[in-house]
């Protein structure tokens, strides 16, 4: 057999191409892009391309011109269509499913999954009370990950602050809903969490209060409110608000009556 022949009779031949659904790029924490489970190496130009698609989002489709304007606002029009092309062509050689262009149009492929999407779904579906918590809503990493935070471009400082409030909205919202379902220990997890992120932040601080006060630590609900009055005084000259230490009242109230 000649070898020609032995190449194109290789049975594995046919599945050395990865399938559908093992293209996975992250966002959170720093841009990596995995294809069947192995590290993708690309160029910083083509991740620029890869990462602004898939923060529009995955129906969003742009025109060549406006990535090119986005990307590279320094340069002229010309330098700017040729280095989008680049980037394209290196993209397309890296996996040709990771983005999709036809004629002007550009967006992101259907088959890679993208971390930030998913981080993003499960913080929507935490901030809506009527959909029931899953066992996967609970895990906290995805809303916890900063948005590509070694990178320095205009058009990231939005996006990022986007996803870093919606982040914050979800992780109360989860720390109250535990808390609702008895869930003290992870609830009050969710609310440090919260407050690591931003100490300043009164929902989430009102949260780990009330978790607190729910499971009967009186004395860690008022050296919350403590030390919670103390940054805050610190920081920016101002008092806890009314409604934060509101919830200390009712055990007060409670202890006075007994």
């Amino acid at each position: 057999m000649s070898r020609q022949a032995f190449l194109t009779s290789d049975p594995s031949s046919a599945t050395r191409r990865p399938s559908y659904g093992d293209l996975r790029l992250d966002l959170l924490g720093g841009f990596r892009l995995r294809v069947a489970q192995r590290p993708m190496a690309l160029p910083m130009h083509s991740q620029r391309v890869l990462a602004y698609l898939s923060v529009s989002g995955r129906d969003a489709v742009c025109t060549r011109a406006t990535l090119g304007n986005r990307l590279w606002p320094e340069s002229d029009g010309e330098h700017a269509r040729a280095s989008l092309r680049t980037s394209l062509w290196r993209i397309g050689r890296a996996d040709p499913r990771l983005v999709s262009a036809e004629q002007d149009m550009v967006r992101l492929g259907a088959a890679p999954r993208v971390d930030l999407h998913g981080a993003l779904a499960q913080a929507r579906r935490l901030t809506r009370q009527e959909t029931p918590l899953a066992d996967d809503d609970c895990n906290l990493a995805p809303l916890t990950a900063e948005l590509l935070p070694a990178w320095d471009e205009d058009w990231l400082l939005l996006e990022r602050e986007r996803v870093r409030q919606l982040q914050l909205h979800a992780l109360d919202a989860l720390a109250r809903r535990l808390r609702l379902q008895r869930r003290y220990s992870e609830a009050v997890d969710a609310a440090l969490t919260a407050i690591t992120i931003d100490p300043l932040r009164e929902s989430a601080q009102g949260e780990l209060i009330a978790a607190h006060v729910a499971e009967g630590n009186i004395a860690a609900a008022h050296r919350q409110l403590d030390s919670y009055a103390r940054l805050l005084r610190a920081e920016l000259g101002l008092r806890p608000s009314q409604s934060l230490t509101a919830l200390l009242d009712a055990p007060r109230q409670e202890w006075r009556e007994g």
